[in-house]
């Protein structure tokens, strides 16, 4: 009885075995179901679609855009062609190839401007630009454009929007980055976004800063514009983030009009030092700088040079 229990096991082994190894190859989506793709004919165009569908769920993704140009080729103006487009367009962007995802995508819009899945498409390219802002900032920056100049009040307007924008500010133009935060607030004044674009404009004048140096006049500007974000959105999820960043702001203007009241005294000119220590005490007064002001305040009274 053993025996044969220990027959019947190994015979289930290799019939799992075996069948596993017939279906390796095998393959599912849900216009094919369940095909082997070497096994597929490929005499009619169904059959030639089909088995550039496989093609692509086995990674073969530019193998499968010939045989979908062939099928458009051969059935031009058809559904099944739109298809093939599409499905051209889905290779391309899984090949990582993603300014030929988006040539593809465009084509279908280009045939038909007035198509039925304009938002279905606009939102695939969508997708192609983000995954393109990690390689390719300018190329993204095109996609978005286009994105909004297809349908400059669709959903994903604003959102193509703010992609620029962070496109810009990754290349580290501050200046454009800053423009297009502001265009999101000015055309999508409605838009969720409208809150994070206000926040980001200062802190794209605060990331130049570190560019410029020590320019206290953008510094100064920075600083109002997150003061602006806090009075417009006092519960807001970047109110701790935005306090602290006026916090370190304040400490370097504090610093500034510090020196600046130090530059005076080695000049000569107590008056004029005395104005900057007590604006560093009145503006400041949280800061380590304005501790330090209030004993050259005090210094100076004490020595008669102020009143």
């Amino acid at each position: 009885m053993k025996k044969q229990l220990f027959m019947f096991f190994i015979f289930v082994v290799f019939l799992f075995i075996s069948t596993k190894a017939s279906y390796a190859e095998w393959v599912w989506s849900g216009e094919t179901s369940w095909v082997d793709p070497d096994q597929l004919t490929r005499e009619t165009t169904d059959q030639r679609y089909k088995y550039a569908i496989a093609l692509m769920i086995k990674r073969e993704y530019i193998s499968a855009v010939g045989i979908l140009k062939g099928v458009i080729k051969d059935n031009p103006g058809t559904e099944l062609a739109e298809e093939s487009q599409l499905n051209i367009a889905k290779a391309y962007y899984l090949a990582e190839d993603y300014r030929s995802s988006f040539r593809a995508y465009e084509q279908l819009i280009e045939k038909d401007p007035a198509t039925r899945r304009l938002q279905e498409i606009l939102d695939k390219e969508f997708q192609v630009g983000v995954a393109q802002m990690e390689r390719d900032e300018n190329g993204a920056i095109k996609v978005f454009e286009r994105i909004i100049e297809r349908n400059p009040l669709g959903f994903i307007a604003a959102d193509s929007q703010v992609k620029i924008a962070e496109c810009y500010y990754q290349l580290r133009q501050f200046d454009q980055a800053e423009d297009s935060f502001l265009s999101v607030m000015e055309n999508y004044p409605n838009s969720e976004w409208v809150p994070y674009a206000q926040f980001r404009i200062p802190y794209c004048s605060l990331s130049n800063i570190r560019v410029q140096e020590r320019n206290f006049d953008l510094l100064t500007k920075s600083r109002n514009g997150f003061e602006v974000y806090l009075a417009n959105n006092p519960q807001g999820a970047l109110v701790n983030e935005t306090n602290e960043i006026i916090n370190e702001i304040d400490i370097k203007l504090a610093e500034r009009e510090y020196e600046t009241g130090v530059f005076y005294l080695r000049r000569k000119r107590p008056d004029a030092g005395f104005i900057y220590f007590e604006s560093v005490v009145e503006n400041y007064p949280d800061t380590e700088w304005a501790a330090m002001a209030e004993e050259k305040i005090k210094m100076l009274k004490k020595v008669g040079a102020v009143r």
